[in-house]
């Protein structure tokens, strides 16, 4: 009897194992490349659309936040190449978000473990929804404001929040940094995308390496919609470094109040 018990138990077995394991990588694959066209399109990580993905695709809300920061490494590299060419990342900017970014992202891995996700996914709705009527109504496209010690600390401040949501949620930020350049230092829109771009790689890479650390991260899954984010992502940044920056700000910003919504509805506390 025990014979048969153990062999019953080890033909079970496959049946436990976990949802996101059995799915095939090409679904992982789409999902990485619909989150890249956004990338290059908007000039964000992708992760807002990579995080419930996961979670759809098997993942609890924790591994699916880490695994999603991992998969932003590869399509936000691609993503900001096209906008370098075209003169649209600013180094010294990116560098001033990188600075706040860092210690956030240190902060929002933390708070990853602990915090309940529904408070912060309201916070986040909200924070989304004032963004996104903030570019609506008071958008500037004149030339990039002078880099003062307020406008320096202000970018600071930008990058430690958006670095914070990167640790906690799993995303680039750029959804955050985009409006907030363009608010902040008068940027046009292109130039806000690439700049956010170039800013999001060192946070995602410290947030992954901390998240890895703990065990949260899915490697395989987090290689699969990183590479099909990344091909994508390269190519729709050619178009977009070009593109109508009034047309691509309001897609944006109606973007950012549908995520908000969707977000307010999920009632799941995972």
């Amino acid at each position: 009897m025990g014979r048969v018990a153990m062999k019953l138990k080890t033909s079970d077995e496959p049946e436990s194992e976990p949802e996101s394991e059995r799915v095939s990588v090409p679904r992982f694959a789409g999902l990485g490349a619909i989150a890249g066209a956004l990338s290059g399109l908007f000039g964000v990580g992708g992760g807002f659309l990579i995080v419930p993905g996961l979670r759809r695709l098997g993942l609890d809300t924790r591994n699916a936040s880490a695994t999603s920061l991992m998969a932003v490494i590869p399509i936000a590299s691609a993503a900001v190449i096209p906008y370098a060419i075209e003169g649209n990342v600013q180094p010294l900017v990116a560098a001033l978000l990188v600075v706040g970014g860092l210690s956030g992202a240190a902060l929002g891995t933390r708070l990853l473990q602990v915090l309940p996700v529904r408070v912060i996914r309201i916070c986040f709705a909200v924070l989304l929804i004032a963004a996104s009527i903030k570019m609506l109504v008071t958008v500037s496209e004149g030339e990039l404001e002078t880099l003062t010690f307020r406008v320096d600390a202000e970018l600071v401040g930008l990058g430690l929040v958006t670095g914070m949501l990167s640790g906690l949620l799993g995303v680039g930020g750029g959804f955050v940094m985009v409006p907030g350049l363009m608010l902040i230092a008068s940027m046009p829109s292109a130039m806000a995308r690439g700049t956010s771009l170039a800013a999001i790689l060192p946070t995602a890479i410290y947030g992954t390496w901390v998240n890895s650390r703990a065990g949260l991260v899915q490697t395989r899954q987090g290689i699969a919609v990183g590479v099909a984010g990344a091909a994508v992502s390269a190519a729709v940044a050619v178009f977009a470094a070009g593109s109508n920056s009034r047309i691509s700000t309001v897609t944006f910003a109606v973007l950012l109040v549908v995520i908000a919504v969707s977000m307010l509805r999920d009632k799941s506390t995972s």
